[in-house]
């Protein structure tokens, strides 16, 4: 925008690396292409100095920058343990540290990525409203009872925004139902995807590899999933390995447990936590991803595979039928049989796994790149830009 300052951009989040779920992920890659702007002056990030879930790690440093030249500001939490009630840490952080971030980064626009961590979001906007532009992307997911809390917090951020970004239609009608965001302040703009760095490398044999990314925990299904590929398993005519990639959420023992007591420990990988590399190495070899978690606000690993041409089986939650509309097939929400019956497909119908592979690559390359997710972002923040004093 002409005339306008260079774009100082901070996000948000409590959590960033060395931990990187879907949230800041996307985080990062936004910023890859933010800083390919020529308005772009800098971009930080402001987090905790907590490792998802909730664990404390007061060792790290207080500032720190990725390789590619973010900034990283970490905030202390007192007391350092946190009670294990909520995904975001609910500790006391300082106010004034908050301030302190915000004045020594000095950005003009101040991005909040997750409805979650209220207290970050009601300090630096009380800070710092009359010199920055606020965006709120919250990546919504259903409230339960227990949280109601967060519906006035919410509600209170949404209309102090300058904008409020939802990533599909259907979390613009939660966001603007529960949280009263005002229809004149909403946006929508997806996450992108672009294949991770890391060597192609083809399968030492002919096993058929399904890859399943997410936290080991109920949320993302994967018991479900051991129980559709078992009894898939029967009608498959090659052979075949689930690779489940994930940091333990509490559900790795149970799920090893079910792994030996259906005789399949020679056909289920369980990888841990993998760094960007090794992931893309398993997206690299993998002929199949499949997920059934139990809300997905966007669903960034889905996009991740397809870019690499991997076609994708999932069930109709969250925004995935809005969303998964070619390389994807979308089974009912938990219907066994149809995710049985739509796996031994993908399994032994070469051409037609083939075929959705190559779709799903076409359809991330052409409406999901994070170049234009950016592009979308830089006019949201120069959009409403005020030169402030």
């Amino acid at each position: 925008m002409s005339g306008s300052p260079p774009l100082r951009i901070m996000f948000l989040t409590p959590y960033f690396r060395p931990y990187l779920g879907g949230i800041e992920r996307a985080i990062e890659r936004l910023s890859f292409g933010l800083m390919d702007s020529p308005t772009v002056e800098a971009v930080a990030v402001l987090t905790t100095k907590y490792a998802f879930p909730l664990v404390p790690h007061p060792e790290w440093a207080d500032r720190d920058s990725t390789p590619e030249g973010i900034s990283i500001y970490r905030l202390k939490g007192f007391p350092k343990k946190s009670i294990p009630l909520y995904s975001v840490p609910l500790v006391w952080f300082s106010p004034w540290q908050v301030r302190r971030y915000i004045e020594e980064f000095n950005p003009n626009v101040i991005h909040f990525v997750g409805d979650g961590w209220f207290w970050g979001h009601f300090w630096s906007w009380f800070w710092h409203r009359r010199h920055a532009q606020f965006v709120f992307t919250p990546s919504y997911h259903t409230l339960p009872k227990s949280r109601w809390w967060l519906r006035p917090i919410n509600g209170f951020i949404c209309n102090v925004m300058d904008h409020v970004v939802s990533l599909t239609q259907q979390e613009a009608r939660q966001v603007h139902r529960d949280y009263w965001a005002p229809a004149k302040k909403q946006t929508i703009i997806g996450w992108g995807a672009s294949p991770l760095a890391g060597p192609v490398v083809e399968s030492e044999d002919d096993t058929l590899n399904i890859l399943c990314v997410g936290r080991l925990g109920e949320h993302k299904g994967q018991g479900w999933l051991l129980r559709v590929y078992k009894q898939a398993r029967e009608q498959f005519q090659r052979p075949t390995r689930l690779v489940l990639v994930g940091q333990d959420e509490g559900g790795e023992e149970s799920l090893r447990t079910q792994v030996r007591d259906s005789g399949l420990e020679q056909e289920v990988i369980f990888t841990g936590e993998l760094d960007d590399a090794d992931l893309a190495e398993w997206y690299g070899k993998a002929d199949i991803f499949t997920l059934f978690s139990h809300y997905e606000a966007f669903g960034l690993v889905f996009f991740e595979a397809m870019v690499c041409g991997v076609p994708v089986l999932t069930h109709d939650v969250g925004a995935n039928r809005e969303l998964l509309t070619k390389g994807a097939v979308v089974v009912p929400q938990f219907e066994e049989a149809a995710a049985i019956r739509e796996m031994v497909r993908l399994v032994n119908d070469n051409d037609y796994r083939q075929r959705l592979g190559k779709d799903a690559k076409e359809y991330v390359q052409g409406e999901f790149t994070w170049s234009a997710v950016a592009e979308k972002y830089l006019n949201i923040y120069q959009s409403s830009f005020r030169s402030y004093s």
